[in-house]
Protein backbone atom coordinates (compact mmCIF):
# COMPACT_ATOMS: atom_id res chain seq x y z
CA UNK A 1 0.00 0.00 0.00
CA UNK A 2 1.42 3.36 -0.97
CA UNK A 3 0.41 6.94 -0.15
CA UNK A 4 -1.49 7.40 -3.38
CA UNK A 5 -3.81 4.44 -2.81
CA UNK A 6 -4.34 5.47 0.82
CA UNK A 7 -5.38 9.00 -0.16
CA UNK A 8 -7.59 7.64 -2.94
CA UNK A 9 -9.32 5.36 -0.43
CA UNK A 10 -9.83 8.23 2.03
CA UNK A 11 -11.49 10.50 -0.51
CA UNK A 12 -13.44 7.99 -2.58
CA UNK A 13 -17.17 7.71 -1.96
CA UNK A 14 -17.32 3.94 -1.86
CA UNK A 15 -15.88 1.91 0.99
CA UNK A 16 -12.85 -0.26 0.29
CA UNK A 17 -13.78 -3.76 -0.94
CA UNK A 18 -11.62 -5.64 1.57
CA UNK A 19 -13.24 -4.11 4.68
CA UNK A 20 -17.04 -4.52 4.65
CA UNK A 21 -18.81 -2.62 7.38
CA UNK A 22 -20.60 -4.76 9.92
CA UNK A 23 -23.55 -3.38 11.81
CA UNK A 24 -23.79 -4.27 15.49
CA UNK A 25 -26.40 -6.90 16.33
CA UNK A 26 -28.31 -7.29 19.55
CA UNK A 27 -28.28 -11.05 19.21
CA UNK A 28 -31.00 -13.63 19.62
CA UNK A 29 -32.87 -11.60 22.22
CA UNK A 30 -33.74 -8.90 19.71
CA UNK A 31 -34.75 -11.39 17.02
CA UNK A 32 -37.01 -13.36 19.36
CA UNK A 33 -38.60 -10.13 20.53
CA UNK A 34 -39.56 -9.41 16.91
CA UNK A 35 -41.15 -12.83 16.46
CA UNK A 36 -42.82 -12.88 19.88
CA UNK A 37 -41.30 -16.25 20.87
CA UNK A 38 -40.91 -15.89 24.65
CA UNK A 39 -39.51 -19.40 25.20
CA UNK A 40 -36.64 -18.67 22.84
CA UNK A 41 -36.14 -15.29 24.54
CA UNK A 42 -35.73 -16.85 27.98
CA UNK A 43 -33.15 -19.36 26.77
CA UNK A 44 -31.28 -16.96 24.49
CA UNK A 45 -31.01 -14.03 26.87
CA UNK A 46 -27.72 -13.95 28.67
CA UNK A 47 -27.03 -11.81 31.71
CA UNK A 48 -26.00 -8.32 30.75
CA UNK A 49 -22.86 -6.83 32.14
CA UNK A 50 -23.63 -3.74 34.14
CA UNK A 51 -21.45 -0.86 35.17
CA UNK A 52 -21.07 -0.25 38.88
CA UNK A 53 -23.27 2.51 40.26
CA UNK A 54 -21.65 5.91 40.42
CA UNK A 55 -20.01 6.71 43.71
CA UNK A 56 -21.76 9.34 45.78
CA UNK A 57 -20.04 12.72 45.62
CA UNK A 58 -17.53 13.34 48.35
CA UNK A 59 -18.48 15.74 51.09
CA UNK A 60 -17.05 19.24 50.88
CA UNK A 61 -14.09 20.00 53.06
CA UNK A 62 -15.97 22.52 55.22
CA UNK A 63 -19.68 23.16 55.70
CA UNK A 64 -19.65 26.95 55.96
CA UNK A 65 -23.45 27.07 55.70
CA UNK A 66 -23.79 25.40 59.10
CA UNK A 67 -20.82 26.36 61.28
CA UNK A 68 -20.38 28.28 64.53
CA UNK A 69 -18.40 31.53 64.56
CA UNK A 70 -15.74 29.87 66.76
CA UNK A 71 -15.36 26.99 64.27
CA UNK A 72 -15.33 29.52 61.42
CA UNK A 73 -12.40 31.30 63.07
CA UNK A 74 -10.56 27.96 63.27
CA UNK A 75 -11.32 27.18 59.61
CA UNK A 76 -10.11 30.57 58.39
CA UNK A 77 -6.95 30.23 60.48
CA UNK A 78 -6.33 26.82 58.92
CA UNK A 79 -6.88 28.29 55.44
CA UNK A 80 -4.44 31.09 56.23
CA UNK A 81 -1.81 28.66 57.57
CA UNK A 82 -2.00 26.48 54.45
CA UNK A 83 -1.69 29.53 52.20
CA UNK A 84 -5.20 29.61 50.75
CA UNK A 85 -6.00 32.97 52.36
CA UNK A 86 -3.66 35.94 52.25
CA UNK A 87 -2.94 37.95 55.38
CA UNK A 88 -5.28 40.76 54.30
CA UNK A 89 -8.08 38.28 53.62
CA UNK A 90 -7.50 36.53 56.93
CA UNK A 91 -7.56 39.86 58.78
CA UNK A 92 -10.89 40.67 57.19
CA UNK A 93 -12.71 37.36 57.63
CA UNK A 94 -10.79 35.47 60.32
CA UNK A 95 -12.19 37.23 63.35
CA UNK A 96 -15.99 36.91 63.64
CA UNK A 97 -17.50 39.74 65.67
CA UNK A 98 -19.32 37.37 68.02
CA UNK A 99 -15.97 36.28 69.44
CA UNK A 100 -15.21 39.78 70.72
CA UNK A 101 -15.46 39.89 74.52
CA UNK A 102 -17.58 43.08 74.50
CA UNK A 103 -19.99 41.96 71.75
CA UNK A 104 -23.00 41.96 74.11
CA UNK A 105 -22.29 45.56 75.14
CA UNK A 106 -21.83 46.86 71.61
CA UNK A 107 -23.36 45.05 68.64
CA UNK A 108 -25.51 42.82 70.83
CA UNK A 109 -26.98 45.89 72.55
CA UNK A 110 -27.89 47.39 69.18
CA UNK A 111 -29.36 44.21 67.67
CA UNK A 112 -30.91 42.88 70.88
CA UNK A 113 -29.26 39.48 70.46
CA UNK A 114 -26.51 38.19 72.75
CA UNK A 115 -23.37 36.61 71.36
CA UNK A 116 -23.68 32.89 70.67
CA UNK A 117 -20.23 31.96 69.37
CA UNK A 118 -20.87 28.21 69.57
CA UNK A 119 -24.27 28.22 67.83
CA UNK A 120 -24.13 27.10 64.14
CA UNK A 121 -24.98 29.78 61.59
CA UNK A 122 -24.72 30.30 57.85
CA UNK A 123 -21.37 32.06 57.88
CA UNK A 124 -21.01 31.95 54.10
CA UNK A 125 -24.21 33.95 53.58
CA UNK A 126 -23.00 36.46 56.17
CA UNK A 127 -19.90 37.00 54.07
CA UNK A 128 -21.94 37.23 50.89
CA UNK A 129 -23.93 40.04 52.56
CA UNK A 130 -20.70 41.65 53.75
CA UNK A 131 -19.27 41.67 50.23
CA UNK A 132 -22.45 43.29 48.92
CA UNK A 133 -22.16 45.90 51.67
CA UNK A 134 -18.51 46.54 50.75
CA UNK A 135 -19.42 46.92 47.07
CA UNK A 136 -22.20 49.35 47.85
CA UNK A 137 -20.72 51.56 50.56
CA UNK A 138 -16.92 51.22 50.57
CA UNK A 139 -15.11 53.63 48.23
CA UNK A 140 -11.80 51.77 48.72
CA UNK A 141 -11.46 49.41 45.75
CA UNK A 142 -8.71 47.40 47.46
CA UNK A 143 -10.97 46.50 50.40
CA UNK A 144 -13.73 45.43 47.99
CA UNK A 145 -11.28 43.30 46.01
CA UNK A 146 -9.98 41.65 49.18
CA UNK A 147 -13.54 40.89 50.34
CA UNK A 148 -14.49 39.44 46.93
CA UNK A 149 -11.36 37.26 46.80
CA UNK A 150 -11.95 36.00 50.33
CA UNK A 151 -15.57 35.14 49.51
CA UNK A 152 -14.51 33.29 46.36
CA UNK A 153 -12.02 31.23 48.35
CA UNK A 154 -14.60 30.48 51.04
CA UNK A 155 -17.15 29.45 48.40
CA UNK A 156 -14.56 27.15 46.81
CA UNK A 157 -14.11 25.36 50.15
CA UNK A 158 -17.79 24.39 50.20
CA UNK A 159 -17.50 22.50 46.90
CA UNK A 160 -16.81 18.75 46.85
CA UNK A 161 -13.21 17.89 46.03
CA UNK A 162 -12.28 17.46 42.37
CA UNK A 163 -10.62 14.20 41.32
CA UNK A 164 -7.77 14.90 38.95
CA UNK A 165 -6.82 11.32 38.05
CA UNK A 166 -6.86 9.86 34.57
Amino acid sequence: MNIGSTILRLFSERPPPEAPRLEPRLGAAAESRKTGDTAQLETAASPMAALPPPAPPEEPRFDLRNISPREFADVTHELYMEGTLSWDEFQMIGFPTELHPRYDETIGALTGEPARPDHPKDMLSRWEQRVEFERKYNPDADQVRIAENALAKLSWQTQPPVKMSA
